[in-house]
């Protein structure tokens, strides 16, 4: 009886041991970051592509995508938006220092790889910023009114400057006028406005000095909608009055223009993980058209407002797939007059 119970101790023991193991491994579940070194984080994403190569490359772009927005946002948090193409691979190569291949599947012709990856935190900024350069994203046009046309070109060319760097598509500033919706035909997907104030602050250290002001509000052409707004202020210095005030101009404008280019770059990564908003404008069509492109955009997509008036249709729409996309697939016994990534009008 005592030799009985021994064995029913030992049993016990063993069953408890192998019961704590399986309870401490980690749970690792696609695109969701588990673990972080000092040099690199730890990530498991699922590829998907018709060959398992194809879905390997898949999976790389996943996971580089996730450090990308891991970098902008500054937090731990995983993005997963959608680039050009896969040619970042062979410019970003070393950004990824390992990896493990977890599961292959196949069904239907569709391969699905799941793999973890170690990816470099530290991940340079030429290499950042060149994959910032391959995302599609939104053409921007600056339009600084309220100083002399030569201080609110300094002001324009210093925002421009950072947008260009994040890889915005920039507008001509001399095509832009009052009626801000009118270009969203021309192409232009996003507007900043802004105000910039400036004034002399005397003599600093022998040189002319001078302090400026600048409010900047970024909308969607096609909706009007407030993506974000930023105000900066700052200081500048030089030989005369008027070098000291586009000093000073220059640099609020830029930095003002740095803080600007980020929100916006935020809010598209997180549309074009969630659904790009995007306004379907329909030309001389009938009430009878009207009903049949609802009741076909409605079995598709996310309809959040539509309206129908003078013969004229508009649809605004959340969406997972680009303009062009839903032109072609959905849209195209119709003729095309203008688009843009956020914006299509159709005839």
């Amino acid at each position: 009886m005592i030799l009985r119970s021994k064995y029913i101790y030992i049993f016990l023991l063993i069953l408890l041991f192998i019961l704590s193991s399986c309870s401490s491994q980690p749970k690792v579940e696609p695109y969701e970051y588990f673990a972080s070194e000092s040099n690199y984080t730890e990530i498991v994403v699922e590829g998907k592509g018709i060959s398992y190569e194809d879905a390997e490359s898949n999976a790389r772009v996943q996971a580089l995508q996730n450090v990308v927005g891991m970098k902008v946002y500054n937090e731990t948090k995983v993005r997963n938006f959608k680039l050009i193409d896969k040619t970042i691979l062979s410019k970003t190569y070393g950004v990824i220092k390992g990896s493990e291949i977890l599961e292959k599947t196949e069904k239907d012709g569709i391969y699905t790889v799941k793999v973890k990856y170690q990816v470099s935190k530290n991940i340079g900024d030429d290499d950042f910023f060149y994959i910032l350069q391959q995302m599609k994203k939104p053409k921007i046009g600056v339009n600084i009114t309220n100083l002399t046309d030569e201080l609110n070109k300094v002001a324009e060319t210093a925002i421009e400057s950072e947008l260009s760097k994040y890889g915005f598509n920039l507008f001509d500033s001399d095509r832009i006028i009052s009626d801000y919706n009118s270009l969203a035909n021309e192409g232009l997907d996003v507007i900043i406005t802004g105000q910039v104030t400036s004034e002399y602050a005397g003599k600093y250290y022998g040189l002319e000095s001078a302090r400026s002001k600048v409010d900047l509000k970024a909308y969607w052409t096609s909706t009007g909608k407030l993506i974000a707004s930023i105000n900066e202020e700052s200081g500048g210095s030089d030989i005369t009055k008027n070098d000291a005030i586009k000093v000073a101009i220059k640099k609020s404008s830029t930095n003002a223009g740095e803080k600007l280019a980020k929100e916006i770059l935020k809010t598209w990564m997180d549309y074009l993980a969630n659904g790009i908003p995007i306004q379907i404008v329909v030309l001389d069509v009938t009430q009878d058209e009207y009903n049949k492109i609802y009741n076909r955009l409605k079995n598709i997509f996310n309809i959040y407002s539509y309206n129908f008036s003078n013969d004229k249709a508009t649809f605004e729409i959340e969406s997972n797939i680009f303009t062009d996309e839903i032109y072609s697939l959905y849209l195209n016994d119709y003729n095309l007059i203008s688009q843009s990534m956020t914006n299509i009008v159709i005839k």
